[in-house]
């Protein structure tokens, strides 16, 4: 009887930890928000912060309604850039209805940036009919979209780089040989194409997609990551990890919104400042 007893207190303590680990994913992580800093020292640049979000996903999982909180924190951190690296929408055609994109694009022109904003296309950015509106509405946002092209910003002596999406746009081997012999910021969408970049310059890559994993439970996250984020999930990588040169970098945010199930856990929403 004690044995029963002891089981079903077990059982019992079991459901309540299951509840509340559920209730922080579904209610409370997804709603932490949080800025990160990282210092980058680099040659022949002049200081300056860039700020990078990605992965909004906004729609059925993750409300428009967050877009004024994260406008508020971006602007907050002073950005002399502001880099957006894809998916603003889960799912275009599904979500249209909840959406009011007049709205949206009128937040993201509220982000300041003194030396500009940019934006690359995600696989959500093109899938659900996203890809007929994407660029044009990131261009009335502010953001200049980057497909497989590059803007030099004079005044700091950095070059952006930005590729189309891998998997959904239209990228070809070639694309990914950087020959610009200068300090390069490199954006793309899904992490794992940093395995075809060939470059002797000095480079910071910066994505997203993964979402970190978005729900990091042992032995399950591996199995639910992305086509394209299997081998850089989350964080910061240094040059032995990257493997292009000795002088590249690259971090992988875990982004902000939510796709394919309503939770995050051990994966909070963030924004990234870097300070060059």
């Amino acid at each position: 009887m004690k044995l029963l007893n002891k089981i079903f207190k077990l059982i019992i303590l079991t459901i309540i930890i299951c509840l509340l680990m559920f209730s922080y994913a579904r209610y409370i992580e997804p709603s932490m928000l949080r800025v990160k800093n990282i210092d980058l020292k680099v040659k022949d640049i002049k200081a300056c912060r860039v700020v990078f979000f990605t992965d909004t996903h906004f729609g059925k999982l993750y409300s428009q309604s967050n877009i004024d909180k994260i406008v508020k924190k971006i602007n907050n951190q002073n950005p002399d850039i502001v880099i957006f690296g894809g998916d603003l929408l889960d799912n275009y055609a599904r979500d249209y209805s909840l959406l009011d994109t007049d709205s949206l694009q009128k937040s993201l022109s509220k982000i300041e940036a003194k030396y500009g904003k940019y934006a690359v296309f995600g696989n959500h950015d093109y899938g659900g009919g996203a890809s007929r509106v994407y660029e044009k509405f990131m261009n009335g946002g502010g953001f200049k979209v980057l497909k497989n092209e590059s803007s030099y910003i004079s005044d700091l002596n950095l070059n952006i780089i930005g590729y189309d999406d891998y998997l959904l746009g239209n990228t070809k081997k070639s694309d990914y040989k950087i020959e610009e012999n200068k300090f390069n910021l490199v954006l793309t969408h899904e992490p794992d194409v940093v395995e075809l970049m060939t470059s002797s310059s000095e480079n910071f890559i910066l994505s997203g997609h993964s979402h970190g994993g978005q729900v990091t439970i042992t032995f399950l996250t591996d199995k639910i990551l992305p086509v394209g984020a299997h081998k850089y999930v989350k964080g910061l990588y240094s040059e032995k990890d990257v493997g292009i040169n000795d002088s590249t970098k690259m971090y992988v945010s875990s982004g902000i919104g939510m796709t394919s199930i309503p939770l995050r856990f051990l994966n909070s929403p963030e924004i990234v400042v870097f300070n060059i």
